[in-house]
């Protein structure tokens, strides 16, 4: 019997087992990674297209692109393909990227007969009709405008251009007018040129049987593309010289909304998972340090974090916060700080203790459903890790030592690099 009593006995996390697919190259060049669970009768389809910002010649065409697709085939209106999505409960969505664009289907298995010809049809007959890109584009514009008045919007995307240049891909967001310039024409060739079925992943997830899967291997070794080759990006993704700090003036803000810090190494390199500890303890979770200092002692923000992103090129570090405008100083001057601290003081067994059990439970929390384990296994096929990375993640959060994260602090945390960008009203 159970004594409820005593705590469950705690037990040392070694290693990680996610779902590995199957994987099945088809007839036409394309890979098909097949995931199966019976547990509910759903399924997920992932295309994901080397389309990504990274590809376009003219800013903010790749984004226009992706989401002409849904906007009229050979076969459907616009108004159709959506009723026809809605009619089966299912959902079809685009999620643009700065490396690759992304169209995803949720549906009951038991419908993927009906709604897999409208995906194909979407992907490989799109008309691009002239009066749907116009309404496009200026709702397009309608909503940068909006989003160019708010401070953490613009914090960003100066930052950006702070670490990499004025017109790199990886710039968060666009400069006002950037839309303008770009015609149908252009939408029309970026889609004829970069939905290749060459690099093109598909992933199935869920209740895939064997008559599924038999479905989708017949269906999907007639998909075609606009062409068959790839042009591989040129992108540069050295660190940009000059200006360290950069001010958008919001002269009726109250707030000023602060974006700082530097390019990281990439998601391969031996250090990323020690890093993720390092920025973790520094701004990663609540109970971090800029959390207690600057929240929860100062009282200068709700709310303040540091983050890794890893791109296919590259992976960038940052700080951002939202603070009173006459603090924005002092928030740099306390951000400034921790970091210092980090380098010059070990951290106590017992903060780094509860950061590593908080990064493994939420690693395994994330990784509760089928869906969340192929995000994981998609992240290492698209990024061409080893099947064992996240098994070495795991290993190397639970091992990591407070000399390490020293280490890495002075090593990577160099403040003389830090690019700062501030949105708001001057102090």
């Amino acid at each position: 019997m159970l004594d409820r009593t005593k705590a469950p006995e705690i037990k040392e996390i070694d290693a990680v087992s996610l779902q590995v697919a199957e994987v099945t190259h088809l007839s036409n060049g394309v890979r098909l990674h097949i995931i199966k669970s019976e547990t509910q009768p759903v399924i997920r389809l992932d295309f994901v297209f080397k389309a990504g910002k990274v590809y376009e010649q003219k800013i903010g065409v790749s984004d226009l692109s992706a989401k002409m697709l849904f906007e009229g085939t050979t076969n459907y209106t616009a108004q159709q393909i959506a009723e026809k999505i809605a009619f089966y409960g299912a959902s079809f969505d685009n999620n643009h990227g700065y490396d690759r664009t992304e169209y995803t289907l949720y549906c009951l298995s038991k419908y993927v007969p009906e709604l897999l010809p409208v995906v194909m049809d979407v992907l490989q007959n799109p008309v691009f009709p002239a009066e749907e890109f116009s309404t496009l584009k200026k709702r397009n514009q309608q909503n940068l405008k909006i989003q160019r008045q708010k401070n953490n919007y613009l914090a960003t995307h100066t930052f950006t251009k702070l670490i990499y240049g004025e017109k790199h891909p990886y710039i968060f967001g666009y400069d006002e007018g950037a839309l303008d310039a770009i015609s149908l024409e252009d939408v029309n060739s970026f889609y004829q040129n970069n939905f290749s079925l060459n690099g093109l992943e598909i992933f199935a997830c869920g209740a895939v049987t064997e008559e599924m899967e038999e479905l989708l291997i017949s269906e999907l070794s007639k998909l075609k593309a606009p062409s068959d080759s790839k042009r591989e990006s040129d992108i540069a993704t050295a660190v940009t010289k000059g200006f360290h700090t950069a001010i958008d003036e919001m002269p009726e803000s109250l707030q000023s909304s602060i974006r700082t810090g530097k390019s990281f190494p990439h998601i391969t390199h031996p250090d990323f998972h020690r890093l993720k500890v390092l920025n973790e303890i520094l701004g990663g979770y609540f109970g971090s340090r800029l959390m207690r200092n600057i929240r929860e002692d100062k009282g200068y923000t709700y709310g303040v974090y540091s983050t890794i992103s890893p791109k296919e090129y590259d992976s960038l570090f940052y700080i951002g916060t939202d603070v009173n405008f006459e603090v924005t100083d002092n928030t740099i001057a306390e951000i400034n700080k921790e970091i210092k601290l980090l380098q010059d003081e070990l951290v106590s067994e017992e903060e780094l203790n509860t950061v590593q059990s908080y990064m493994i439970g939420k690693f395994l929390n994330n990784i509760a459903t089928i869906f969340e384990q192929a995000d994981k296994y998609k992240r290492i096929i698209l990024y061409k890790l080893p099947m064992e990375y996240y098994s070495n993640y795991i290993t190397t959060v639970r091992t990591v030592t407070p000399e390490e994260v020293q280490q890495l602090a002075q090593q990577y945390l160099q403040l003389e690099e830090f690019k700062t960008a501030i949105a708001g009203k001057k102090a």
